[in-house]
């Protein structure tokens, strides 16, 4: 039987932290297979959607910043903003599912016995949790058709909401690359 040492434990101890505590995003994407992107390359914005708990100011600088990273995705992939004779009209609806919450040491069920405390015990504080499921679905409609040729959904959920503006710039380079990355889809 093989001993590890304590240096390759701590390494995977290291790495199992690290992973567990990864935001993961989901993606999907739908698409028109008989939509050619290959010779459909300039776009224009539509009107986008963006509801957040973070207030208006800030839900107009996530606006701004999932813009500015759309644009950039899609012009590396030699994509043109076009407004004036676009191929397909881009937009998005952003926002949150309901606010959830996990209490470490509440009793629900079975009923508590008599001699054990009922709900927090003064002095010990209990540890409570509050994360939302963030979502933001891409739309590309063609401009002639005005039918849906290609949507993209990412969730994650969001463990601190009351600090999502902290890094928001990286939450929201890392959702539109992850969603835009097989993007476009090759036609059949």
């Amino acid at each position: 039987m093989r001993r590890f040492s304590i240096a390759q434990l701590r390494i995977a101890a290291g790495f199992l932290v690290i992973c567990a505590t990864l935001p993961a995003q989901q993606v999907t994407t739908n698409f028109d297979k008989s939509f050619d992107f290959t010779n459909h390359r300039r776009y224009a914005w539509g009107q986008n959607h963006i509801i957040t708990r973070q207030g208006k100011q800030n839900d107009a600088l996530i606006d701004q910043k999932i813009v500015q990273d759309v644009n950039r995705n899609l012009r590396d992939k030699d994509f043109v903003e076009d407004s004036s004779n676009p191929d397909f009209f881009i937009s998005y609806e952003a926002g949150a599912a309901d606010l959830a919450s996990d209490v470490e040491g509440f009793h629900a069920t079975p009923a508590p016995r008599l001699n054990e405390p009922q709900g927090p015990v003064y002095g010990i504080p209990q540890n409570v949790w509050y994360s939302v499921d963030g979502h933001v679905v891409f739309h590309l409609v063609d401009a002639k058709s005005n039918q849906p040729v290609w949507t993209g959904t990412a969730t994650k959920k969001i463990r601190a909401p009351h600090k999502g503006m902290k890094d928001m710039e990286k939450q929201v380079e890392q959702i539109v690359s992850k969603t835009f990355k097989s993007f476009p889809p090759r036609a059949k």
